[in-house]
Formats: structure tokens, sequence, C-alpha cells
């Protein structure tokens, strides 16, 4: 498949169709001039196609190029006149042919002839290694193409002037996007750090990316890259390279291939520094001495051979195969002189080189490698390291790296190796950690947290406080899970443990500044109830650990951020993501980003601020699927949904909330399945289909997509359903279980859901207080979604005791918020409301066809035309079924429709918006007399 040559196909295309004509296609090396051809080869498959390329051992060799392009027609040489045929006999063979002719005649008249039956393309690759007397020929035939159905479709590299004034094609490097999509088709699951350098590195040269991509390393395909060049740690050579430019090499000077060969060593380096380096080069290298000492002048065959441009700041090479092949080309002696000797000079680099000359164990580079303390100085520092304990925890430091950057399998890899290595508690502890990590993102939560905890139970009484940190983990990944079991389990951790007793009382003793084990071990005990059957009783312990928690590492703040969300706090929530997503953006650890901009959008959503949490998880959810996290990619999938569903873009919702459930079906995530469950459930509310919203919501508030941390969010949203819907029954375990969850957290938002839920469902005489009680917990914030529900809720009831003139206040607040905040179905809804008391709301001319209807026919017809049952419709204008019925029996026949699938249709043609009718100042609600 070709990427990025959208516009060069479209041209070779238009040339195809025109069925006369000719076109140079012009590039460097690799610029994919030949799969250009390749493609008009294939789209031209029902024409006569000759082909011939040319190649520099045959570009003396005169019509050598004109024989090959000809050679596959000798069967029609017979329909060409005696003289004629004699004249292509000769093709190819040098003596006696002037003596039989020219050819120029007698080619271009059996073109012709193959013209007649049937259009012929001529592919001619390689254009500039043709012998000039062939290229003559062609340029002969050019002139005269109008007269026949002939392309001719060249390919070369710099000008031909013996074609001069063709037309040409000149083909740039692809653009990123093309760039990217290439290096993944060659070589898929390379992590985006190194997939972006191969594209810097290419510079949108199509072989060079396809070259590159092939032939990295298995540790470089996961990210295990030094600063100096990409191939520099390939496994093999690159042919490729070599057919191109190594005769091209192996004729320079000695001195001048020393040169290219250190800056295929390091590209980064400056031409002040290239010639220190020739001066720099050991003497136990004395069979590379005559290199010494080389001056600028020692370039000049490499530019005059067009290799490389030079510049104060390096060599630049004219196509990056040139340093490829400098260096794979270069003996192993040579390029261990050439990084000795840029060791010398280039102190920032200065150890890569030495770790990169050294054959054996060397402590002292390890050391220095490690210090460094990126995952790749740390995995070669390891790797010149003989002691097993200290290689071990080089490896398990590297691990950690890797799995912040997002190199999953290495540094999965890497922690096996770790953990083969030594049995030091610190180390397996690190190793365990990032196991557990790797497994979550690709695998299952569940497995992941079992993980942590055997770890944790291992080292328990050698580190206690890496042990409680570990177990806080596994409560976190139980917040993914909701395996019973695994409640069970860590809830028989911490009791067991003495560490959370103990570990305190140590670090005061030491006198220490205080970690993040000191007030996680206090309310490690509290938070187990949660574990152990009862997910209520611990959130408020979360939500005091979590708002007088110390600075925190990365790790430790996802790990206090997703306590703070499971405890509804968002304040501590969004406070901690705020300082957790910068720092994992300016420390580059692109494995933690996706699941910091996860949190962020969580508590961006819980804090009413819809539209910068759908940016944030559309980031997270894009960099996931980068990185191949794959939870993380089905769980952001939900919140997508969930925030679609709060826009009321149905559509989105849908995809998204599909996708992530189509993931969970095959892989352990009831927390996704559970939120895509919950986002499917309140778009249904939110359009007012409130029998389908209920179907889904009892899903996850106690039938088989249930999940503990899940359900207390969305149970508010199953009561407001079941009482549109007329099923009161339905309201009361999830009324429950919100009241539980409201009085254990001391979250007022969350107490002030509470009293709107019990409002809806209690006796007119005892509803008012509550929804007062409940605005007053809510607070004055006018962008507040709940608050705007409860606005909403409060002006509805209000409406049906017959106190519009006080419900409207309620309902211009609720319609202004869900506005402001982009929730087009709830302002609809308000809007609705709104107009049912006898206030006008803002609204589109009335199409005709619908003039003739009452205000409340119309109302119905609009909820109808949606998809909303009459049951969801009667609950929503507070009627009787029966009488949506009635109107929409009395609407049909003024619409001259029978169905609602006609309704629909309509509507649209109409252009109402499906729900944008507003109904007229006087809708009052209730039936109109028949």
């Amino acid at each position: 498949m070709l990427h990025g040559r959208i516009a060069e196909q479209a041209r070779i295309m238009r040339l195809l169709a025109g069925e006369s004509g000719a076109l140079m296609v012009r590039g460097e090396a690799g610029a994919g001039k030949s799969a250009l051809l390749a493609f008009a080869a294939e789209i031209a498959s029902d024409q006569i196609v000759l082909r011939a390329s040319g190649t520099p051992e045959e570009s003396h060799l005169p019509y050598g190029g004109l024989h090959m392009l000809l050679a596959t027609t000798r069967p029609r040489w017979k329909h060409l006149p005696a003289q004629q045929r004699d004249v292509l006999d000769h093709l190819g063979q040098v003596p006696g042919i002037h003596a039989a002719g020219e050819p120029y005649l007698p080619a271009w008249n059996l073109l012709r002839h193959l013209a007649g039956r049937g259009p012929v393309l001529c592919l001619i690759d390689d254009a500039h290694w043709l012998d000039r007397e062939s290229l003559a020929v062609l340029s002969f035939c050019v002139r005269r193409l109008a007269a026949a159905r002939v392309v001719i479709l060249l390919a070369a590299e710099g000008e031909l002037p013996a074609l001069r004034g063709i037309d040409e094609l000149d083909l740039p490097g692809v653009d990123r996007q093309a760039a990217l999509d290439i290096v993944a088709e060659r070589r898929p699951g390379i992590v985006p750090q190194v997939r972006e350098r191969i594209v810097g590195d290419a510079r949108g040269n199509p072989l060079a990316l396809c070259e590159l991509a092939a032939g990295i390393s298995p540790a470089q395909v996961e990210g295990g890259l030094s600063p100096l060049g990409l191939y520099t740690g390939w496994p093999g050579r690159s042919r490729r390279a070599d057919q191109l430019y190594g005769e091209r090499l192996r004729a320079l000077p000695e001195r001048t291939r020393f040169l290219l060969l250190l800056a295929a060593t390091d590209p980064a380096a400056s031409l002040p520094e290239l010639l220190a380096a020739t001066r720099a080069v050991p003497a136990a290298h004395s069979e590379l001495f005559t290199a010494a000492g080389a001056t600028p002048a020692d370039l000049a065959p490499a530019e005059t051979a067009e290799l490389v441009e030079v510049r104060q700041a390096g060599l630049t090479p004219r196509h990056l195969l040139i340093l490829v092949a400098a260096y794979q080309s270069a003996p192993v002696s040579a390029r261990i002189a050439a990084h000795q000797a840029l060791a010398e000079v280039s102190p920032e680099r200065r150890v890569w080189h030495l770790a990169a000359a050294v054959l054996g164990p060397d402590e002292e580079i390890a050391r220095e490698l490690a210090a460094i303390g990126t995952s790749s100085a740390l995995e070669r520092a390891a790797e010149l390291t003989t002691d097993p304990r200290p290689r071990a925890r080089r490896y398990a430091a590297a691990a950690v790296a890797a799995c912040d950057a997002g190199q999953q399998r290495r540094a999965a890899d890497l922690a096996t190796r770790a953990t083969e290595l030594s049995a030091e508690p610190s180390t397996l502890a690190s190793a365990a950690r990032v196991l557990a990590t790797v497994e979550c993102e690709i695998g299952s939560p569940t497995k992941a947290a079992r993980m942590l905890l055997d770890s944790a139970a291992r080292i328990g009484d050698d580190d206690h406080a890496m042990a409680i940190v570990m177990i806080a983990d596994a409560i976190r990944l139980f917040g993914y899970s909701g395996d019973e079991g695994l409640a069970a389990q860590i809830a028989a951790a911490v009791w067991a443990a003495p560490a959370a007793s103990r570990a305190p009382s140590r670090v005061a003793r030491s006198g220490a500044q205080p970690t993040w084990s000191t007030p996680l071990a206090r309310s490690l005990p509290t938070l187990a109830k949660i574990m152990a059957g009862d997910p209520f009783s611990g959130f408020a312990a979360i939500g005091e650990l979590v708002e007088h928690t110390p600075a925190l590492a990365t790790q430790q703040a996802i790990t206090a951020t997703s306590l703070g969300l499971m405890a509804a706090d968002a304040g501590s929530a969004l406070r901690l993501t705020n300082t957790l997503v910068t720092d994992c953006r300016h420390q580059d650890l692109m494995g933690l980003l996706p699941y910091a901009l996860q949190l962020q959008a969580q508590a961006l959503l819980l804090s009413g601020r819809k539209a910068e949490a759908l940016r944030q998880a559309t980031e997270g959810l894009k960099l996931a699927r980068d990185l191949g996290q794959t939870h993380r990619v089905g769980h952001l999938s939900g919140l997508v949904a969930l925030i679609a569903a709060l826009s009321g873009d149905e559509k989105r919702c849908r995809a998204y909330a599909e996708s992530s459930l189509a993931y969970c079906a095959d892989h352990d995530a009831p927390a996704s399945a559970a939120l895509a469950t919950w986002a499917l459930g309140l778009m249904e509310l939110g359009r007012g289909r409130a029998g389908a919203a209920v179907e889904h919501l009892a899903r996850v508030v106690a039938g088989p997509a249930h999940h503990p941390v899940v359900a207390v969010h969305c149970a508010a949203d199953l009561v407001d359903a079941a009482v549109q819907a007329d099923l009161p029954g339905a309201a009361a375990e999830p009324l429950a279980l919100l009241e539980r969850w409201a009085g254990d957290t001391r979250q007022r938002w969350v107490g002030a859901v509470a009293l709107r839920c019990r409002a809806l469902v209690a006796p007119d005489g005892e509803a008012e207080p509550l929804f007062t009680g409940a605005l007053d917990l809510h607070g004055p914030s006018p962008a507040s979604f709940q608050r705007a529900r409860t606005e909403l809720a409060y002006g509805q009831w209000l409406r049906r005791i017959r106190r519009r003139s006080e419900a409207r206040s309620h309902l211009r607040a609720a319609c202004a918020a869900f506005e402001s905040l982009g929730s087009t179905p709830w302002a609809e809804r308000a809007a609705a409301e709104l107009s049912a008391t006898g206030e006008a709301s803002p609204a589109e001319p009335l199409p005709e066809a619908l003039r003739g209807l009452t205000p409340q026919e119309r109302h119905v017809v609009s909820l109808a035309a949606q998809g909303s049952s009459n049951r969801d419709i009667a609950a929503q204008l507070f009627l009787s079924p029966r009488t949506v019925g009635y109107h929409l029996y009395r609407a049909f026949p003024k619409l001259g429709i029978t169905s609602r699938t006609e309704l629909a249709d309509l509507l649209r043609q109409a252009g109402t918006g499906f729900g944008t009718i507003t109904p007229a100042a006087d809708m009052t609600g209730h039936p109109r007399p028949g």
C-alpha cells in the first residue's frame, strides 16, 4: 500500500486515462518512484505493459535499455519491414549496429503497431542509469506520442538532459502521518517514542522509514534506545543500504570513510568534534592511524560524490541510508575505535560511546550509566554488571522506567530478568509492581491485584512500607475489577499484616520525613472494610487520607487520586490530577499519562467541567491506543461514551459504549463494562426514554453489569429513570445505596443528590423541604450539572402541583445551566418544562406541517419522533400513557400520516431537529378536553 502519495497517484491515473503522454517521476533514492511505477502497472493490468530498468553495470552498453524494453515484443517484430526487423535484432549487439541502421523509426513503428491492439504503457525505472542511446530513442518517441495510444512513464534521480521538456512529477518526503503509517505497517508494535525517532531520522523518505523500522532490534522496538544512531544497535545489516551506497563508500579514501563512520556513529557530532575525534583514535587501533589528523579537505570526495553536505554543525547525509551503510560496512574494530575517539571529544555522550565500545563487564561505566537513570541507560548498566544483586536492582529500575514510559513488553521482560537474578525484597517489590501494571493494561486487573498481594505477602516482614503501598495498589485495582473473591483476599491481607500498625511508629522513631506509607498505613485497616463486603464503610477514611497526603511520587499520586474518586472527593482528585498530568508530561512518563488523563477527566466530570473532561479523555484514549494499553482503551472508551451521553451525542455515545463493551466481553474489565452501560442508560434518560434507561442502569446497580464503585455513581440516575417510568419499586434499592454512600463520604454534593432522589419518591407533602435542602447543599454554583438536575426536578414538581410561577425560576436556572454545560437533551427538557408553565422559550419558527396541531400535540409528537414510547412521554409530561395515545391519535390525521416512522420522516424533512419543537406558551401539561 502506498502511503502519502494520493496526489501523485491521481496524476498517474489521469495520465493513463488520457491514453497517450509521458511523465518523469523524480526523487531521491527510496522516495517511492518504483512503487508509483508498480501502481501504474497494477491499474493498467488490461494494457500492454513494457518494462526496463537502468543499472550502473549496463549504462555503457548502447541501446541496452531499449533492448530490455522491447525484448518481450519480439513475436510482433514480424509485422515490421525487414530492414527495421534487422535493426531491432541487432539491439544490444554493438558490432555492426550502425550498418543495420539506427533504431529510432523501428522502435516507434513497433510501439504504434502494438498500440493498434490496445493501449501501451512503457515503464522505465532508474532512467538515470540508462545508456544515452536508449534515452535518445525514448526522447524521439516522446515527441510523437500524440499520434498513438502510448504512455511512457519514467523514474529517475536528478536531471536527464536527453529528456528535457518532458512533464515532471517531483516526489517530496511523505508527510508525518504517512510516515507513521509506513512504520506501523512495516513493524507493528513499535512504541510511540521509537516511532517518532524513526520518522524524525528518515525525513519522510519511505525507503529509510521501511529500513529503519525493519532493522531495529526487538529491544529497540520497545524503546531501548541510546542517544546515538538508531542503526548502531541493529542486529544485522541493511541490504538495501549496501546495494545503494556500498560501492560508492568503498571507493572513497580511507580518511573520508572514517569521517563518515564517525558521523554515522554519532549523527549529533559537530564538524569540529568529528575532526578532533580523528586525532583521538586510541593507539591500540594502529591500522586506522592513516585516518588520524583529518582536515575538512578530506571530506571533499564525499561532497563530490554527492553523499553528504558539510556544515559547521556536522555532516548532513544526502540520504539516511548513507550513514547506515557507512556504519554497518565498517569492521568491528573500526566501530570500536570510532566510539572510543568520540568519547574523548563528546562530553554529553561520553558514557554512551564508552558503553558501545566495551565488549565485556565494566562496573565503572555501569555506575555512570545507572546515574543517568533512563531505562536504556539502566539496562545497559545491568548488562555491564557482574554481581547478580546490583545487576538485578538495575534491571528492576530499568523496568520501572520502561513501564513509566509506556514500554510495556520491554518493561515486563526487564522485570522478569530482575526476579530471576535476586530475591532481594526491594527488587522483588519493584519488579512485581511493574508486572502487575503491565498485566492490568494488557490483561486482567484482577490477576494484577493478586500479583501485588502475593508479592506484598513475601516481602511484608522485610519492607513494611512497600508492602502497605502494594496493598493500596491492589485496592486501586479492585476499583477496576470488582471481583468479590479479590475483595476478600485484600481484606485478609490487610488484617494479617502487622505492617499496618508498625510502619508509622518506626518511621517516627527514625526521625525520617513521613512518606506516603505513613498516612496510608494509618488508614489501611479502615480502607480494608471496603474489601470486606461493605463498599461504604471505608469511603470516609479514603477521603481523609487523600486530603491530607504529603507531596507524592507519580505512581503514589495515581493511587491517591483513584481512592479520592472512589470517595467522590472531586476537589482533592482534581488537585492531585493537575499535578499528576503535568509531571507525566514534563518527565516524559508516556506510560502513565493515559491513566493520569483518565483520572483527570473523571475528576473534571465530577466537577461539572464536561468539555475539559472530553478533551482529556480523548487525548488519553488516543495515547492508550498508540501504546497498546488495551484495558485503558476499553475504560476510556466507556468514559468518552459517558461524556457524549451528557452532551446528547447519541451516535458517539453508542459507538464508544459498544466498542468498550466489545472489549469487555472478551476480557476481565467489569468496571469498564459498567461505565459503558451507565453511559447508555444516561443517554436514554436524557432523551426521555425512561424505560430503556431503567433497563441499562439496573444492570449496573444490581444486575449482570454490576460494579460496586460505578453503581453508587449511577444510582441517582436509576432513581430518576424509575420515577419517570412509573416504576417505584425499581427506585428503592438505588436510593438506599445512594443514601448510604452520602452518609459515608460526607461529600456535600452526594448528600444533595441523595436528598433530590428522596424528594422524587416522597409524597407531595414531604417533597419540598427535601428539594430546598438539596439546593442548599449544592451551593450557589450556577454551572453544576447535579444542581441543574435538582433545579429541573424541583421545577417539574412545582409545575405538576400547579405552582407554575414558582417553577419558572428553577426551570430557567436549569435551562441556563444545561445550555452552558452543553448538555443539549437536558436543556431541551428544561426548556419544554419552562414552556409548559406558560413562559415561552426561544424556538425556531414552527414548520408549516405542524401549525395545525395543538401545543400539547406538538410536544407529544416531537417526543414520539425521537423514539420515546407512550410510557416515556407520559412520564416526562406527567400524563397517562392513554392520554399520550389519544394525542397521537388526534395528531396523525392532521399530519397526513399513519405511523411513527412516517412521523420521524416528516419532522426530519421539516427540519425541526427532533426535540427542538417548543410548545406554545399556553401549554399546561394537562390534557385538553376532547
